[in-house]
């Protein structure tokens, strides 16, 4: 296996290691949210329909913000794989190995010891957790289909074009 081979596999685990870390984050940050919304006192009712639509907009400007780091209308041609982002590529792993535990470890934990989780029915916990983690399912897979359709469109531009 050549030198430019090692370099194209290397470059698909990372973009696998780049999409689980990013993800990873916004599931802190999205459970951030929540508990933040929760120990002001916020409605059940409301969180119920309001975290997923602030996951949505979370995963939508964070995809916007990264298309939009990557300068995606370059002029070059052809595949550069010369330097791979071996730092970054270890930092992401380690984001995406140990965030998403932590962020279970401490809901587990807010639960346990929240003061406003006992006083409050367990449907309605259970519902706002439901369409919480619906929210996150469901931007995922959103944000991945949005992706498909507009680099296939980009393509068809681009083979068109030739």
């Amino acid at each position: 296996m050549n030198k430019e081979n090692v370099l194209l596999i290397l470059w698909i685990i990372f973009g696998f290691i780049f999409i689980s870390g990013i993800d990873s984050i916004l599931f802190f940050i999205t459970y951030l949210i929540y508990f933040a919304k929760s120990e002001l006192g916020l409605s059940y009712g409301i969180m119920k329909y309001s975290m997923p639509i602030i996951t949505l907009i979370l995963y939508v400007l964070t995809t916007f913000l990264i298309l939009k780091k990557l300068k995606l209308n370059s002029n070059s041609s052809g595949i550069y794989l010369t330097k791979f982002p071996k730092r970054i590529f270890i930092l992401l792993a380690l984001i995406a190995l140990t965030l998403n535990p932590i962020t279970h470890k401490l809901s587990g934990l807010y639960a346990e010891h929240s003061t406003r989780m006992e006083n409050i029915n367990s449907s309605d916990f259970l519902q706002v957790y439901g369409w919480m983690t619906s929210g996150i399912y469901f931007s995922r897979w959103f944000i991945l289909i949005a992706l498909s359709i507009l680099f296939i469109k980009k393509l068809n531009g681009i083979e068109n074009k030739n």
